[in-house]
């Protein structure tokens, strides 16, 4: 039951989580929004429910599920070793794992959604699309007609969490399980802040000056760093894009506590970090020709940057996901946990080619809820793919790690609930379950799960869009006057339509919180 797509490539999709790169889940809308969502959803509720189960196995339907396990050689025994186990509890269905291709994801993914022939079941948005576009595209299901099969499911996530997954008020896909929430903060390697006698600051919660003056203390005795990667990190800005790269419109403070729709390239609170910027640049902290230069947590990696920024749940967490890293940093938190739509990474989708969407569902719902099923498709078999030492740490047998591992375990967090498995090669045995606790103490932004539909403002968008790719970038860098370049920009966001654009976010976005 070998169905693949091309190679695989990990690397770069762990970057999106270690720096702070402003993408959104949510998306951009186009139009028909509301038709789409109502059809789909009906032609899944004149079908959906439980699962009738065969007598004889050999009967199931057998659903293809995407995995990050591609032309792994232990894709056979980890398959059997998980239908063996669905057999044992008389799940219904079985499983063909199909592997993923990062490389060439979007061409073959949308060639599969649309085969009739070989469909692929069960996918994941992460990488490929978003929920908006998936739907739009009709290629996945409601699943609303399973939310009263399977109760217990959707009593696992948060409700700002679910509507994230929601369009029109319509559940499209399970969320993938993740702390929702993240913070900022910023890495110093460990052995210069030695050097300036503040590695007891670890952890320490300080102000955007504050960081500043670290760094610039850091410069003086290391002037061969750089000592700061990307300024194109939100969290830090403060604001909320509600799905838009170029910020066309945000929330203010990451949205928590605001539903006032602004134009951030007019705010005080911009020109004031665009000053900051061009200080950054004139004191040597950022990159050297940052336009042009690979700005990733592989610059702090291979020793060209001493410092970036790095997000996650906890400080142990950050240090946990990057462990592997040459450089042991000391961190300074930026920025409060706060969760938006961005922070929730991935949802789980059962396609509109699928020949058996109850069988598909029952396979979602046990990837979600069941540790066995979970654990197979994360770490493979036990004994033989990974073994657990006394404090409940999945390791490589001995003679393996992950360049030569035959089953890839390198990506938890793609899966639907990473925390059914065990943490892997690091020393946090509390890594899933405080990633549990998380939303406990994180704060919310006013627009979880709402998605601009920009097909109203088209024209405007588009004209804005290439506005912004002019100026953006060189006042993110500090590279050019901030007052003359400032009035320019704004002069020429105004004439593309900007205004238009916020105003038509806010009615959206206002009926959307009236809904709620």
């Amino acid at each position: 039951m070998k169905k693949k797509l091309v190679s695989l490539i990990l690397a770069a999709a762990m970057l999106g989580t270690l720096i702070g790169c402003g993408s959104d889940s949510a998306g951009t809308g186009t139009s028909g929004a509301a038709d789409s969502a109502g059809s789909t959803a009906d032609s899944g509720a004149e079908t959906a429910g439980a699962l009738e189960v065969p007598e004889n196995p050999d009967d199931w339907p057998v659903i293809a599920v995407q995995s990050l396990s591609y032309d792994m050689p232990d894709e056979a025994k980890v398959e059997e070793a998980l239908n063996e186990y669905l057999v044992s509890i008389n799940a219904g269905a079985k499983v063909d794992l199909i592997g993923i291709n990062f490389g060439d994801l979007a061409t073959q993914m949308t060639l599969m959604l649309s085969d009739n022939q070989n469909p692929l079941d069960i996918f994941c948005w992460r990488f490929y699309s978003n929920v908006d576009s998936c739907v739009k595209n009709e290629q996945c299901i409601s699943l609303e007609p399973y939310k009263d099969v399977y109760p217990d499911l959707w009593e696992m996530y948060p409700d700002k969490v679910l509507k994230t997954q929601q369009v029109s008020g319509i559940q499209y896909a399970v969320p993938s399980v993740d702390s929702y929430a993240t913070y900022e903060v910023y890495a110093l390697r460990k052995e210069i802040a030695e050097e300036l006698g503040i590695v007891d600051r670890d952890g320490e919660r300080i102000t955007i000056d504050e960081l500043t003056q670290i760094m610039k203390d850091a410069k003086a005795i290391h002037p061969e760093f750089s000592y700061m990667v990307n300024t194109n990190d939100e969290p830090v800005i403060g604001i909320n894009s509600l799905g838009n790269p170029n910020w066309l419109g945000v929330l203010l403070n990451q949205g928590v506590g605001t539903t006032e729709i602004v134009n951030l390239y007019e705010t005080q609170e911009w020109r004031d970090f665009c000053y900051l910027m061009k200080d950054w640049n004139e004191a040597g902290l950022q990159l050297d020709d940052p336009l042009n230069n690979e700005r990733t947590i592989t610059q702090y990696n291979n020793g060209v940057a001493a410092g970036c920024y790095l997000g996650g749940y906890s400080a142990d967490y950050i240090k946990a996901l990057i462990s592997y890293s040459p450089y042991e940093p000391v961190e300074f938190q930026l920025t409060d946990l706060v969760g938006t739509s961005s922070s929730v990474l991935g949802g789980w989708m059962v396609s509109t080619v699928c020949k058996n969407p109850d069988a598909a569902m029952k396979i979602l719902y046990l990837m979600a809820t069941d540790e066995v099923v979970a654990r197979y498709m994360i770490l493979g078999i036990e004994g033989h793919n990974y073994t657990v030492d006394e404090n409940g740490i999945a390791r490589f047998p001995e003679g393996v790690d992950a360049s030569n591992a035959t089953w890839n375990m390198n990506g938890p967090w793609y899966y639907p609930n990473q925390c059914l498995s065990l943490p892997l090669e690091v020393e946090m045995s509390t890594y899933y379950t405080d990633m549990l606790d998380a939303p406990n103490h994180a704060k919310f932004s006013e627009a979880m799960g709402f998605i601009f539909d920009s097909a109203p403002v088209y024209d405007q968008m588009a004209a804005c869009t290439t506005v912004v790719a002019e100026y953006r970038d060189a006042l993110l860098y500090g590279l050019v006057d901030v007052d003359s370049y400032l009035e320019k920009f704004n002069e020429e966001l105004k004439a593309a339509g900007i205004d238009e654009i916020i105003a038509e976010e806010q009615k959206q976005f206002d009926a959307w919180l009236a809904a709620q």
